[in-house]
């Protein structure tokens, strides 16, 4: 079921103005040249690549768009506008409040024990750059570095660390990260019920959905077109499922796929910035824009 823009049955008043703000529609022309590859991106050369294949295999549901159907659609000469109208008959684009937060459960951590390579903020104190925090029910305990000296503990009802910003595109080198593996992610870290949330803004979250939804050498391969599509894609389907709300996605297919910092590519960073902010909508809701790897009308089937 879409997400209501205006109306809908939930009254609160921070709902009322986020779907008051939420969605607006998008003339066209206006975005025509990005969504088309031009501009801020690079002119790529259409080639034939048949042993193109989506990240888990061809397959899926096949309902809504075909990740393989849109990449040989773009090195058709497609742009994503056109891909998108395909796959999502009767919707337009429009623009959406981006600073909307996604709540992710990290599926293989039970555990917050990260370094603050910039310094982190904890239970309201500061944490200096290169220190740990490791979270314990409702106490966070403060270290010289992972595995380093104990400095002292914090009262943290929230049981959150959070980085000092809450700006999305921070350097690499500044998000938290796992003192297990040293696995980086953008914004908060929640421990709850033996489980680890990210929280973190909805530009940065589709910034590393898209990379592992597809691949980001698609881009070298006349596939711009299809990873903008992915973009839009993906950042309206966590909305009408999750980020307006505020549900918990994870971060398997089961919602979509999500790898954190270190699975970010510069070639779909360049695809997120090109279509920031940008959704699929339809009277006045965005669009829940379903995708798979593939489908039965999938022009890249056999």
């Amino acid at each position: 079921m879409p997400v209501w823009i205006d109306g809908g049955p939930r009254r609160s008043r921070r709902s009322r103005a986020l779907r008051a703000a939420l969605v607006a529609t998008v003339p066209v022309l206006a975005i025509g040249g990005v969504l088309a590859g031009t501009g801020a991106l690079p002119e790529t050369m259409l080639v034939d690549a048949p042993g193109d294949v989506a990240p888990g295999a061809a397959g899926g549901h096949g309902r809504g768009m075909s990740q393989l159907g849109a990449l040989t659609y773009a090195k058709q000469g497609w742009d994503a506008q056109r891909i998108l109208a395909y796959y999502y008959p009767g919707t337009t684009l429009g623009t959406v409040h981006t600073g909307l937060p996604v709540t992710v459960r990290l599926s293989e951590r039970n555990r917050v024990d990260v370094l603050a390579p910039a310094g982190a903020l904890v239970g309201g104190k500061q944490v200096a750059p290169g220190q740990a925090v490791s979270i314990d029910g409702t106490t966070a305990t403060i270290r010289q570095g992972c595995g380093g000296q104990v400095l002292g503990t914090v009262e943290a009802p929230d049981s959150t660390v959070g980085p000092l910003t809450a700006d999305q595109g921070v350097p690499k080198d500044q998000v938290l990260r796992f003192c297990s593996d040293n696995a980086g992610y953008r914004g908060k870290l929640v421990a709850r019920g033996g489980n680890v949330l990210n929280v973190v803004g909805i530009e940065d979250y589709v910034r590393s959905v898209v990379p592992v939804e597809n691949s980001p050498g698609w881009a070298d391969q006349g596939g711009v077109a299809a990873l903008q599509a992915q973009a839009i894609a993906a950042r309206s389907y966590v909305l009408v499922r999750g980020a307006e709300r505020g549900e918990t996605f994870d971060d398997t297919q089961a919602s979509q796929v999500y790898g954190g910092v270190d699975k970010e590519d510069p070639r779909t960073d360049a695809v997120i910035v090109s279509t920031y902010g940008l959704v699929m909508a339809k009277d006045g809701r965005v669009f829940e824009t379903e995708y798979g790897a593939s489908r039965a009308d999938d022009p890249a089937s056999p």
